[in-house]
């Protein structure tokens, strides 16, 4: 079957790419949620509750989407990314640089007056998490 040429710009090309990228990501941890039966850590956990008839609509949903995707990506001739393990984690941790800093005392303030005591147990440990952060990008940039 011949295949038709699709006239697309270069910059409709990357918006395309870049949704479809976020989509696959996102389809993936679904995937991985419905066959994942429990995860845990210190402040949450995950309980799968899905039926197995809910999970394998979902499973049979998500892999119609990836057969969509990849579609779409070789007709209109989208690379796949390649991520290397040490960007992906200074990505990540980069990202939660202003997060951590919001929970600083001082930023608080805009939430109510800072006690003392909260100020005094909250901010050594903010500090220590940012330290630990910058310990982790230290150490993948050597």
């Amino acid at each position: 079957m011949e295949r038709k040429e699709i006239k697309i710009t270069e910059a409709q090309k990357n918006s395309i790419s870049s949704v479809l990228l976020i989509l696959n990501q996102v389809v993936d941890e679904i995937e991985f949620l419905c066959k994942t039966e429990k995860s845990e850590s210190i402040l949450y956990e995950v309980i799968n509750n899905l039926s197995e008839k809910e999970k394998a609509s979902v499973l049979k949903t998500t892999s119609e989407i990836k057969e969509v995707i990849k579609n779409i990506s070789t007709n209109l001739n989208i690379k796949k990314e390649r991520y290397k393990t040490k960007l992906l984690i200074s990505s990540r941790v980069s990202s939660l640089w202003e997060m951590i800093c919001e929970i600083e005392s001082k930023r608080l303030k805009g939430y109510g007056e800072i006690s003392v005591s909260l100020k005094q147990f909250l901010d050594p440990l903010v500090n220590r998490i940012i330290y630990l952060l910058k310990s982790i990008e230290d150490f993948l940039h050597k």
